[in-house]
């Protein structure tokens, strides 16, 4: 039983990315005997869920009051300092560099800088020169540099960042056996929502942001939709966007073939039942939801924004997201994919293989930040 106590900071919003990671890699951590300090930045809807996992404190958001939200970062990074002088910020940007600047000014002997997304091309001019210098800083103030991905680290580290010894991928994982195909909840899905066997199911899981970019999906699915009329198309979901693209569902007169689930616990129950997975994103670091979709066999549309560890795989077919005409492009290969018999339950055994032969396991990934706390992990790549 290991009782060393770690500082975790990061942006932890209700359901975003970061935020599952964290939660159910410090779940198995906790239970191993590790303590944790939470500190929440988050700028919408916080994941309060992770008080369950250790301390936790809460920052004014930064947009409702920035001179408030820097004196609660300080307080609360002086006031943990007592605990543990190691901190690990969980970023998916560097533009606010000032918990990196203010972690080194209080003590924090140990900063290590967590790279979990790539939004290159995403920010306007101001936003892009903060986060170039956010990467100057982290360079100089952080002690270990880590990334989910290789666009993920291209987005947080100069080159010369990544081939120090300091530096280290650590994958996201999953549970792979959770998402395990079962063909009885495919098939209880269908009844629930009266859809016959012959009819296509497209799946999305996402939150309702810009990011993962439903627009797109739906113009492409309504494209699709036209060749056919009897598919489905399936959102799993919530956010900001949400009633925004119920809007445009109604816009298309695809009311009856569009499902939206909102937010739900049986994201891996519902899963089954796509025979598409469609993936549009503006910008992936590695996605949970890709992984989960690809160890449930499922054939996946994926956009080529996102890092390519996953593009080997022949399930997963990368394609443009611009111009605007790639939505036709997209309608084409669900189209071409609609027509492929496979055995559903046999490509998720293939794919479960090939993604824990990877690494892409919640064991991996859990392994890999003790072994980065305790100081294994160093020198090693």
């Amino acid at each position: 039983m290991n009782n060393q106590t770690i500082i975790v900071l990061g942006s932890f919003n209700s359901n975003n990315g970061i935020t599952t990671f964290v939660k159910r890699n410090y779940r198995q951590l906790a239970a191993a005997g590790w303590n944790f300090r939470f500190i929440n930045i988050a700028n919408a809807k916080p994941a309060r869920e992770l008080e369950k996992i250790g301390n936790y404190t809460e920052i004014t958001q930064l947009k409702r009051g920035p001179l408030q939200h820097f004196s609660e970062l300080k307080q609360a990074l002086k006031s943990n300092l007592k605990y543990s002088k190691t901190i690990h910020l969980h970023l998916d940007s560097l533009h606010n560099f000032l918990p990196i600047i203010l972690a080194k000014r209080v003590g924090y002997k140990r900063i290590i800088i967590h790279a979990h997304s790539d939004q290159r091309g995403q920010y306007g001019k101001l936003k892009s020169l903060a986060h170039r210098l956010g990467m100057k800083v982290a360079a100089h103030e952080g002690t270990d540099f880590i990334a989910c991905s290789q666009y993920a680290a291209d987005f947080f580290y100069s080159k010369k960042i990544q081939t120090q010894p300091n530096f280290r991928f650590i994958y996201n994982g999953i549970l792979l056996e959770n998402y395990q195909y079962i063909s009885s909840a495919a098939q209880n899905f269908r009844e629930k929502h009266a859809i016959p066997e012959s009819s296509i199911i497209i799946g999305h899981c996402g939150r309702f942001s810009r990011q993962k970019n439903h627009q797109f999906l739906l113009a492409a699915y309504q494209q699709f939709h036209k060749q056919y009329p009897d598919s489905f198309l399936v959102l799993i979901g919530n956010g900001e966007k949400f009633e925004e693209i119920k809007e445009k569902v109604a816009a298309y007169h695809l009311n009856n073939n569009v499902i939206f689930t909102g937010y739900t616990n049986d994201v891996a129950v519902l899963q089954n039942a796509f025979d598409i997975f469609a993936f549009p994103s503006l910008y992936e670091g590695l996605s949970l939801s890709l992984l989960e979709n690809l160890a449930n066999g499922t054939q996946a549309i994926v956009s080529k924004n996102q890092s390519p560890e996953l593009f080997e795989m022949e399930n997963v077919h990368p394609l443009k997201i611009t111009p605007v005409s790639a939505t036709q492009v997209w309608a084409a290969e669900m189209e071409k994919l609609s027509k492929i018999k496979q055995n559903k339950q046999l490509e998720s055994l293939r794919a479960i293989d090939y993604l824990r032969k990877k690494g892409f396991t919640l064991e991996k990934t859990t392994e890999e930040l003790a072994d980065l706390y305790s100081g294994k992990l160093r020198g090693k790549k």
